[in-house]
């Protein structure tokens, strides 16, 4: 077995989760990851946040499964989880203490159908869809918006077949379909 140089295939590493949320777990944490990996602290600072960050939404994922519409993460600014959960039931913010700084996660209610029922909505609607849009390069759920996305290649057949089977498939799955046109790539290849 080769390994890269530094490393020591015997030597057990540290979990980069804290015991705990707690301001000393957390310390001890970021000092044990910094130490082993021989990084600075502001790394060992993210390395254990984002093992925070994972934890908590397995935990908030667990806790809202009955009604999560969609978790993600949005840390364009600080440390940040987007629950989307389904019910006009208000649900509050909250704030978690985190390694590089606090952890918070913001709800969004109103989302008429659960993650799981729009999945288990699209694989039984996958069978008749699919092969009807030979232009179709990929799909997936959009959780933070609620929506199937189609991508097609962006043909004159693909826009007048790909506008009926969205209004049929938005009737079948009971939420919306958008499309996304990707430029039909050219058959001639200059050299």
């Amino acid at each position: 077995m080769t390994t890269a140089p530094g490393i020591d295939p015997d030597r057990e590493r540290p979990s980069p989760f804290p015991a705990s949320d707690s301001a000393a777990d957390i310390a001890a944490k970021v000092a044990e990851v910094q130490a082993f990996f021989d990084v600075s602290q502001q790394t060992a600072r993210q390395a254990v946040a984002g093992a925070q960050q994972h934890a908590l939404m397995e935990r908030l994922k667990a806790r809202h499964a009955a009604r999560l519409a969609g978790i993600w993460v949005d840390n364009a600014a600080g440390w940040n989880v987007v629950v989307r959960l389904t019910g006009p039931a208000p649900a509050t913010d909250e704030t978690h203490p985190g390694a590089d700084g606090p952890q918070r996660v913001r709800y969004i209610t109103g989302a008429a159908l659960t993650e799981a029922e729009m999945q288990h909505r699209l694989h039984a609607q996958q069978g008749w869809f699919v092969p009807q849009l030979p232009e179709l390069i990929g799909y997936g759920l959009d959780v933070m918006t609620g929506e199937l996305e189609l991508e097609l290649r962006d043909t004159a057949g693909a826009r007048a077949t790909a506008a009926a089977v969205r209004d049929h498939l938005q009737a079948q799955l009971g939420y919306p379909v958008r499309l996304r046109w990707h430029p039909a790539a050219s058959h001639l290849q200059s050299r």
